[in-house]
């Protein structure tokens, strides 16, 4: 029965290839499928999936070697480590966030001494992130008010947005 296993159930019959004038017209690698007749009560249950893999790729599908190779790659110890990083991340873009939030706040402030601690270390790690939002958006009004804070809290809400794995329905 060319690798396919017999039991008795009540599934339609497979259907299996033959060569007919029609098939002359077609490319040589395309066949024209016909049921498969077997006893009543009995059905071909279907070959194991590397037989399946082989015989569409003798057919003539291209892409039957790749699905077989990505089929064969084992996914599963990646997903906790990949769903760990996830996480981090998220956790330190919203540690960022705040960290911005605060430095966006203080700098409404003119008598703040920015060249001493913890200022200083605050600056360091707001600016360079919104001195890079300012070239997207740079200040209006004649420099008098700065959107660039509004462009970094939409970009980190949006990357926290793409990386927060969804839930499951």
């Amino acid at each position: 029965m060319n690798g396919l296993l017999v039991s008795p159930c009540t599934r339609p019959p497979l259907l299996r290839p033959f060569s007919s004038p029609a098939t002359r017209l077609l490319p040589a690698r395309t066949l024209v499928l016909r049921p498969l007749r077997l006893p009543r009560g009995v059905c071909a249950s279907p070959p194991p999936p590397r037989a399946a893999a082989a015989a569409a790729s003798a057919v003539g599908g291209l892409l039957a070697p790749l699905e077989v190779g990505l089929r064969s790659i084992n996914l599963a110890p990646l997903r906790p480590p990949v769903a760990a990083a996830m996480s981090a991340a998220v956790r330190w873009l919203g540690v960022y966030r705040e960290v911005l939030l605060v430095g966006v706040l203080f700098s409404w402030f003119p008598n703040i001494p920015w060249d001493r601690q913890p200022f200083s270390a605050l600056r360091d790690l707001c600016d360079p992130f919104l001195a890079l939002c300012r070239e997207v958006v740079p200040p209006v009004f004649g420099r008098k008010l700065d959107l660039s804070p509004l462009v970094a809290f939409m970009a980190i809400d949006i990357l926290i947005m793409i990386l927060r794995p969804q839930p499951r329905m």
